[in-house]
This record gives structure tokens, sequence and C-alpha cells, in this order.
């Protein structure tokens, strides 16, 4: 009877570490097609990097660095769209890494589209770019340390009996509380932006836009490979879509991939 106990247990223990040892056997497969990719991309194979690193990606792996090797390798096998495509991908998981804004600057110095942006009010690109400057994510956690930060200056101001110990708090609570203020915002900001803005890059050299979602739709304009394009409205397989200057025209779905 002990020995059956004895079994199931050792039977429980071995199910129960299934999960872990999967988990464990992915890493390591992970972790084994990083390497391989990493060691194509530094003998020039870069279509063997760009599959090892895709496969990563298919396996539902996300992160700068892996974007950002992804976009070195198309960039350095000659697919500058798919370049791009990724190195946006990196800056969005990361927006202030420099070596994937260089990069990303550097390729579209080389797209046939030279489009200017639409005029912006200055305070306005000024308050985009500082709710860029990091993801919702971040700014969520600057909210959360402010948070913690007000509380714990509040506590100090309310049972000091030092003068200067109170004035300080003070002064430093309003800095803190202006900067939780502007977290959540910028948070709520980056966060409805990942849902409601769909930016797409231009797969294709060569795409005329229509003025309906339809074959027959008259020409609008005509624009090329690694543009960055925003989609403003769907009809089945076309996307109605804004480039920089804010002209607006239909392309079919399988002409761009969605950032």
């Amino acid at each position: 009877m002990k020995y059956h106990n004895i079994k199931r247990g050792y039977l429980f223990l071995w199910i129960m570490a299934i999960p872990f040892l999967s988990l464990y056997a992915s890493q390591d497969q992970d972790s084994s097609l990083f390497l391989h990719a990493n060691e194509a991309y530094r003998n020039n194979d870069f279509g063997a990097a760009i599959q090892y690193y895709t496969d990563i990606v298919d396996q539902g792996n996300e992160g700068a660095i892996l974007f950002y090797n992804l976009g070195n390798s198309y960039y350095k096998n000659g697919e500058n769209a798919k370049a791009i495509l990724w190195y946006e991908r990196a800056l969005r998981l990361d927006p202030r890494n420099e070596d994937i804004q260089h990069n990303l600057l550097f390729v579209r110095q080389k797209l046939l589209d030279k489009i200017d942006q639409m005029p912006e009010l200055f305070i306005s690109k000024l308050w985009d770019n500082m709710s860029k400057s990091m993801t919702s994510r971040s700014w969520a956690i600057v909210s959360i340390v402010s948070s913690f930060l007000f509380f714990m200056l509040i506590t100090l101001l309310m049972l000091s009996k030092r003068q200067w110990v109170r004035m300080t708090s003070f002064f430093f609570g309003i800095i803190i509380f202006i900067a939780l203020i502007f977290s959540v915002i910028f948070a709520n900001k980056e966060s409805k932006r990942a849902v409601t803005i769909l930016e797409a890059i231009i797969m294709e050299n060569v795409v005329t836009t229509k003025n309906t979602p339809t074959e027959s739709g008259l020409n609008l304009f005509v624009i090329h490979e690694g543009l960055k394009v925003i989609i403003t409205d769907r009809v089945g397989e076309w996307y109605e879509i804004k480039i920089p200057n804010g002209e607006k025209g239909w392309v079919e779905q399988s002409c761009l991939e969605i950032i």
C-alpha cells in the first residue's frame, strides 16, 4: 500500500513538473535560435538570420533587441520596407533607444517618397513628443512611483514639526504631484494610441491609391515601399490611409503591413 502511495506521489510530481520542464525547454530553444541567428548575421548569411529571428517571433516572443536585430537583418538583405517595419516595432517597445532611432532614420533617407509632414503647432508637437518618449507601461511605472513619493511627502509634511522640513516637503510635493498628473495623462494617451491609432508600412514597390475602396476607383496619388502611413478606415480588404502631408486614399490590404 505504501509502495503504491509513493509511486503515485512520484507520478504526481512528474506531472506537476512537466509544464516547468516545457518552459525551460522552450527557453533553451529560443536561446539556441538567438545564438544561431546572431552567428548567421556575423557570417553575413542574412537570409538565415532572418529565418531564425522570425522563428523566435513566431513562438510568441517579443523585445526591442529582437525586433532591432530583425530590422538590421532585413536591411542587410536589401529589404528596406521590412527593415523599417521591424525598427518601428522595436521603437514602440523602447522609444528612447538611440541605436533604433538612428538606424530607422538612416533607412528612411533611402526611400523614394520625401513627403513633408503636415504643419503642426509647436506646443502640440512638444506635447506629443513628450508623450511618445516612453511607453504606456513606463509612464504607468512613473505614476506609481510618483504616487508613493507624494504620499510619503504629505505624511512628512503633516507629522514633522520642523519648519524647514515642512517647507521642503511642500515644495517637492508640488513637483511630484505635477509629475504624477503628467505621467497618468501620458500613460492613458499612449495606451489609447496603441489601440486607436493604427500605423502601417507600405510593402509594395509602387502603390497607386484610389478615391474609393474598389479597383475601378479613380487614381489619386502614387506612393512607394517603406512609407509610414496611418490607417483611418477599412472596408473589406481595403484600407483608407493618410500619408504624412494629410492626403488620404484607399489601398488594398496586401499593399501594407500594420506595425
